[in-house]
């Protein structure tokens, strides 16, 4: 049976229903999806729902207006929506015909059209929710519905309207399947990185490692996911470097789970989801090459300091650093951080990393590698693979800051580890390029793979590069630009280039370019010679308290 539409001509008789054609009935209009039937409310929910709705210009052309003019002015309205398929793609339109009902409503609560109002009402917000897709507009139909048959239990609509209760429910949250779309994989002598590229963010656990005779294997579970034909093609190819093999199998929870054999991993494997685009990094560190030393045994009380107090590990010679890999934050497509005036971050840092890579060469005559040169978007987990390839013994992330509060300024320096800070931990997302919740997600990970390492010889060495960094900023970029620098200390967050780096990391945030000062200063050729100075300066310093002591 047809929907029961509202007619509207010269001389309207309220009483008269009449059903109209298929190309304009609401009920026709994809709302026999099935709906979950709802609870009933109260008739005093519709004055609420109604004044919502109200306008004071509404409202004012109500007034003095007999009910018969009103109601049959909701009538024109709903027969000039659902006559013109071009309306219907307009909220407004909608909104305006329940505005119309709804203030017949609120003043004639107890008129003998109230009833087929609220009936109208339940269509009409039906039919926007068939073209908004909305969740309220969907729950006000049911409300509407509801008031209609706790008030008019015996009413002329109340058996249609709980036919429509029977056969709506709430719309179901849809079930996100994710695809992995391609795997990829990097091999080194001692170094493995396998990608699984995602079309969104993903979710997985990660099964603890079983013997087996050849070695170990690695399982991890990834709840609602498929595998597209390019990713099952490019598994055959994973054979080599630390993976003995990889193994992709549907698992019970509807997604995949991947089996990984490896074997002689000096330590745990990292494993690491990323967002925008999606996708999980995992990274298996082989065993030390022949040849090279053992880590050096823990300091003793003698060592010099950081000038935060900390100890220095002193390293054996062989173990000195000789390539030094410096990270100018952001590039192309990614400006990072935006000055009032138009400054970019990724600018002013390029700049500063490419002076500290010529003061690092000249004076100290270590092999400095950038990971990008030019405004140039290199993905994050691309500057990590930088680093570890090319078995750098430093890595130097440079970036500037950004803070709401615009009198912010000053400098702060980053080692990895979990933060209760949420200042910290709103920078750590600016610079990963996520949310807020995503970074929880991954300060998660990080507190589970610190458990693993426990406290590691880069863990250290990190620190002591911060303290010393901090330091040299508070002296050299003052004695050289006679500028006071606020010192907002040395802090852990979970930066991911940190996180992925298997070598003494920080992340400097050098200035910042919300504060209308610091956004000048960084204009300044003499100001970025004096951060490269400063960043320079720090590290020589850490270099210097490596040195075996005689």
């Amino acid at each position: 049976m047809g929907s029961k539409i509202i007619q509207a001509s010269k001389k309207v008789n309220p009483d008269i229903l009449t059903t109209k054609t298929e190309s304009v009935k609401l009920w026709a209009m994809g709302l026999d999806q099935p709906y979950q039937k709802g609870g009933t409310a109260r008739w005093m929910l519709i004055l609420v729902l109604g004044c919502t709705l109200l306008s004071p210009d509404s409202s004012s052309q109500a007034d003095g207006r007999s009910p018969e003019k009103l109601f049959n002015a909701g009538v024109n309205c709903q027969e000039r929506l659902l006559n013109s398929p071009k309306r219907q793609k307009l909220r407004q339109n909608w909104e305006n015909c329940i505005r119309r009902f709804t203030a017949f409503l609120a003043q004639f609560p107890k008129h003998p059209q109230a009833e087929k109002s609220l009936f109208v009402l339940g269509e009409l917000y039906a039919g926007l929710y068939h073209h908004s897709n909305k969740p309220r507009d969907n729950e006000k139909s049911r409300e509407y519905y509801r008031t209609l048959i706790s008030s008019y239990p015996d009413g002329s609509y109340t058996r249609e309207a709980q036919q429509r209760l029977d056969h709506l429910k709430k719309p179901e949250r849809p079930v996100l399947i994710t695809t992995i779309q391609n795997i990829r994989h990097w091999v080194y002598p001692d170094y493995t990185r396998l990608v699984l590229d995602m079309d969104r963010d993903i979710e997985f656990r990660q099964e603890n490692s079983r013997d087996d005779p050849n070695g170990e294997i690695l399982r991890i579970t990834l709840n609602r996911t498929r595998l597209s034909p390019e990713a099952k093609k490019g598994v055959s190819e994973l054979t080599d470097g630390l993976l003995q093999r990889i193994t992709l199998r549907p698992s019970a929870t509807d997604g995949v789970q991947v089996y990984i054999n490896i074997k002689n991993l000096r330590e745990p494997p990292k494993i690491i989801p990323l967002s925008n685009p999606g996708r999980l990094v995992i990274d298996l560190f082989g065993p030390t090459p022949a040849g090279d030393p053992d880590p050096p045994d823990p300091p003793d009380p003698s060592l010099p300091k950081t000038p935060g107090g900390r100890t220095v590990v002193a390293q054996v010679q062989p173990l000195d650093v000789k390539t030094i890999v410096i990270d100018p934050g952001h590039g192309g497509k990614d400006p990072g951080a935006i000055g009032r005036t138009g400054v970019t971050e990724k600018d002013v840092v390029l700049d500063i990393g490419l002076r500290l890579r010529r003061l690092i060469q000249e004076r100290l005559g270590k092999k400095v590698i950038m990971t990008r040169e030019d405004d140039t978007f290199i993905p994050l987990d691309d500057r990590t693979l930088i680093a570890n390839s090319k078995k750098a013994d430093l890595f130097v992330s440079i970036h500037v800051n950004s803070h709401p509060q615009r009198r912010t300024r000053g400098v702060e320096i980053y080692h990895l580890g979990q933060s209760s800070d949420r200042h910290a931990m709103a920078v750590a997302a600016r610079e990963n390029n996520v949310s807020m919740q995503s970074l929880d997600n991954l300060d998660r990970t990080v507190k589970q793979i610190l458990f693993d390492l426990g406290r590691d010889y880069n863990m250290d060495q990190s620190q002591n590069l911060a303290y010393f960094t901090r330091q040299s900023f508070q002296t050299t970029l003052e004695n050289r630009y006679d500028y006071t620098v606020v010192d907002h200390g040395v802090k852990r967050a979970p930066f991911y280039v940190l996180l992925n780096s298997n070598m003494p990391s920080i992340l400097a945030e050098v200035s910042f370019i919300s504060n209308p000062t610091e956004e000048q200063l960084l204009r300044q050729s003499l100001y970025r010679q004096a951060i490269a100075e400063s960043l320079f300066q720090g590290i020589r310093a850490y270099l210097a308290a490596l040195k075996p002591i005689s």
